[in-house]
């Protein structure tokens, strides 16, 4: 792999990593079609049933999850883990054969990441702020109180499929635009703009094959859009239960960074 395309394919991977998470910057909407019929809080109560009908996230401990990402234009292939644990820390790491790992991480405090190209960091206050979002678990299910703002963005087609969509303004300032299947409430798509070192990266991110795990819905296969390339993310095991603390603690190259 040649140095010169490491640094688009380490804004696509950390792309990739926030995609595991639940937090998405929002954009618009496109291909509107007439007015949804139901209120932006009926279809967001919509999906809270759809993926969590027995209120199974409220016991959560954590969640794992294990997938192979690909990147069919540059020839990419790696392994993706992310770890979370209620109530708000979470960590994610890409393994690529031939360049290492990228890591990020929230301790509930420091948002951090590390990677062997541009080495440890302490996370922007942009970026921060996805992780922040993505890490509380009550975001799983989109909890009402999450939000400032609920607002009505109609209706589109995702891959022929209506979609009612929704505008969120979460109590970090950022702004989500979300889509969700008419046919049984579930998100299928999401517009976004991921922080990132390099700037705003306009995603798209689609949704499929949701399968349960612990009682609760979750999707099994994201495939993102972005700087001209596609990302797919194929999830191999997803696990529900507790979680050791001790993986969310910063590691000693973050730690020095924090210090005066």
């Amino acid at each position: 792999m040649s140095l010169t395309i490491r640094p688009a394919l380490r804004a696509l991977c950390i792309t990739a990593l926030l995609a595991g998470t639940t937090a998405l910057v929002g954009a618009q909407i496109p291909a509107q079609t007439p007015a949804q019929t139901r209120t932006p809080e009926e279809i967001l109560r919509r999906y809270t049933v759809a993926i969590d009908p027995g209120n199974r996230i409220a016991s959560l401990e954590g969640v794992r999850t294990v997938g192979q990402m690909e990147m069919p234009a540059m020839g990419v292939s790696a392994t993706i883990t992310g770890v979370q644990r209620r109530p708000n820390q979470m960590i994610m790491t890409i393994s690529i054969a031939g360049i290492g790992e990228m890591k990020q991480g929230f301790d509930g405090t420091t948002a951090w990441a590390s990677d062997p190209m541009s080495g440890p960091r302490i996370l922007s206050d942009a970026e921060t702020k996805q992780m922040q979002d993505g890490a509380n678990f009550e975001a799983m299910g989109r909890d009402p109180s999450l939000f400032t703002k609920i607002e009505a963005a109609a209706e589109t087609v995702v891959d022929g499929e209506a979609a009612d969509c929704v505008q969120l303004t979460w109590k970090s300032a950022r702004v989500t635009s979300e889509c969700y299947a008419r046919t049984n409430g579930l998100m299928i798509e999401s517009r976004s703009k991921q922080a990132s070192p390099q700037g705003e990266i306009e995603t798209v991110t689609r949704m499929y094959d949701y399968k349960p795990v612990g009682g609760v819905l979750m999707a099994h296969r994201l495939q993102n859009e972005m700087m001209g390339a596609t990302q797919i993310i194929t999830l191999t095991e997803v696990a529900v239960g507790p979680v050791d603390a001790k993986l969310f603690e910063l590691p000693p190259e973050i730690k020095a960074l924090k210090k005066p």
